[in-house]
């Protein structure tokens, strides 16, 4: 076998640069792939493609069967490479061949090596920032709905004045560390009527209390 083969130096920021078992086995692909289209035993094998096996590729990389189907797998899944497996053998096509192995290209330095897997991540990252951002608006839509039925809820007890419920709802309505729910809600049970009357009692003794302390203050 002669001839050699293209490496951009942006290779070094590919996602499997420091996966020594995956980064091996794609240059190894891309060594052992026909430079021109060929037939083996009657199957047309084109430029960029190779005819090999699980075992043959352990044979050659030293690697374990299972290592090596790991390693196909990551390439496969993270669309540098097409396997099409038989009864007989397994047809790998090293997609963007012609891009990464074209001198004209190299040389005018118009598509780099991982530009169509750089951009296909990028173009994932926006996608899951985009559906991270929908989930975000769809909760805060959420919490605003319950926090103004809350809020109904617990200003129906007009009974209690409005310092009572003010404090009673800015407590109860305060979002939990995980952003996604109010406090009461973070509750297993939670009666408006009750838990107002209760509020209600603790904060008429704490005037109680204060007036007393500041009542004996007075005194001395």
């Amino acid at each position: 076998m002669v001839g050699f083969i293209l490496l951009h130096r942006d290779i070094i920021e590919w996602e499997w640069y420091h996966s020594p078992e995956v980064f091996r086995l794609f240059i190894h692909l891309t060594l052992k792939a026909n430079y021109n289209d060929k037939k083996w035993q009657g199957v047309q094998v084109k430029r960029g493609q190779l005819i090999t096996s699980i075992a043959h590729l352990s044979s050659e990389l030293m690697l374990s069967q299972q290592r090596i189907r790991t390693a196909l797998k990551r390439l496969d899944s993270s669309g540098y490479i097409k396997r099409q497996p038989t009864n007989r053998f397994t047809l790998i096509t090293i997609l963007n061949y012609n891009k990464r192995q074209s001198i004209d290209n190299t040389i005018n330095k118009q598509t780099p090596l991982l530009t169509t897997n750089k951009q296909h991540s990028n173009n994932k990252q926006l996608t899951i920032t985009k559906e991270k951002n929908k989930r975000k608006n769809i909760n805060n839509l959420k919490i605003k709905e319950s926090k103004e039925k809350f809020k109904k809820q617990v200003f129906e007890h007009s009974q209690y004045s409005n310092k009572i419920l003010n404090g009673f709802f800015s407590y109860w309505s305060e979002l939990t560390p995980c952003k996604t729910q109010m406090r009461f809600q973070d509750e297993k049970f939670f009666e408006v009527e009750k838990r107002l009357a209760k509020w209600s009692q603790n904060e008429n003794m704490s005037n109680i209390k204060k007036g007393l302390e500041k009542k004996l203050l007075t005194n001395r």
